[in-house]
């Protein structure tokens, strides 16, 4: 939908939300930011015309790491404004003014969205060069890959289980893909 191709939008995103889904915060944890690497992947299907659900796993495994980098982004920006917060409300203490938090949030959000911004064209930019020069070495495996849809969702899918975070569960997993390869090698 962002670039026309409903279709493949929908798939890629699908296989993002259940990769992502084991990072889902049970407290007080950023989870990683599943936007950046989602529009990252999307803008690079689209720039190199990329269709096959192999090419979608390619894109989806360059891209996941800038989900980890953007929540970091994300926890360095949450403790600058804990530490311009913590001096705003000491200086309107000083003062004796009325503490009005509202242009601190309007600021927090425009640096943030500066910030992101800047960060993602960045990284954007520097996976189109990756890309050109990368995407010809791979694309014999790329097209010759007999994978579907359905392979990457259950990959994805792997995220649903991880975030259980039961120990039976693992075990399952681990089972059924050791089963998997030896029926795959029989």
């Amino acid at each position: 939908m962002a670039y026309g191709d409903l279709g493949a939008t929908l798939k890629l995103c699908l296989f993002y939300e259940l990769f992502w889904l084991d990072g889902i915060p049970a407290g007080t944890h950023i989870p990683p930011n599943a936007v950046a690497s989602t529009l990252a992947g999307l803008s690079l299907m689209h720039v190199f015309h990329l269709t096959s659900p192999a090419e979608a796993l390619f894109v989806a495994a360059t891209t996941a790491i800038l989900a980890r980098l953007f929540a970091a982004l994300e926890g360095a920006q949450r403790v600058m404004e804990n530490i311009l917060l913590s001096r705003y409300k000491a200086a309107s203490e000083r003062s004796l003014a009325s503490f009005s938090p509202g242009r601190l949030i309007r600021r927090a959000c425009l640096d943030m969205a500066v910030l992101n911004g800047a960060a993602f064209s960045v990284a954007l930019a520097g996976l189109i060069a990756i890309y050109y020069g990368l995407l010809p070495a791979v694309w014999p495996y790329l097209s010759s890959s007999r994978a579907t849809w359905s392979h990457l969702w259950i990959l994805g899918s792997l995220g649903g289980v991880l975030s259980l975070r039961y120990r039976p569960a693992y075990v399952t997993l681990a089972l059924g893909v050791g089963i998997a390869l030896v029926w795959y090698m029989l």
